[in-house]
């Protein structure tokens, strides 16, 4: 939005009832308490992905980096009411790679392209790369890395769908 304009105020002349994103605080309010409530649609679509390809987030440690109201705060909210362990990080997070490293998945949603290294992901570490930078010529969207899926698991054919080129 524009400087000029209020985006609390905005936000806050949306009827709750009305406000798909679940950027209302009502519906903010609602999603930290665990209450039904529409949710931001990009978290809501990390949290998707990871149960239709078997990522069980119960009792791992999960590092969001980023701590956004739109991606990050809600991203760290429902990883946490999925029994995860829950760390915010941020560019100004002090030792970023030793907390990156103990992770058991990484949720990079900060806008800075190519923040976080490769060296500080441990094997079989499930990394989702939520950011839209242009670096070049090119663009990132969602981008993730999964580990091999759990034996016997397959994804929907609808999220296989999904995946297709």
């Amino acid at each position: 939005m524009p400087r000029h304009i209020n985006t609390d105020r905005v936000l806050e002349t949306v009827s709750p009832a009305k406000d798909v994103d679940g950027f209302h605080p009502y519906n903010v309010g609602r999603l930290m308490t665990g209450k039904p409530t529409f949710r931001p649609c990009t978290p809501y679509g990390v949290m998707v992905m990871l149960k239709e390809t078997g990522i069980e987030l119960t009792g791992k440690d999960v590092v969001v980096v980023g701590r956004s109201n739109i991606v990050g705060k809600p991203m760290a909210f429902m990883c946490l009411q999925q029994n995860a362990t829950v760390t915010i990080c941020h560019s100004r997070t002090r030792d970023l790679p030793a907390k990156v490293r103990r992770a058991d998945v990484v949720i990079e949603a900060v806008g800075q392209p190519e923040m976080i290294k490769g060296d500080w992901i441990k094997e079989g570490t499930v990394v989702i790369d939520i950011g839209i930078n242009r670096v070049g010529e090119k663009s990132s969207w969602v981008t993730w890395s999964l580990p091999r899926p759990p034996r016997g698991h397959r994804p929907s054919r609808r999220f296989q769908a999904a995946l297709a080129p």
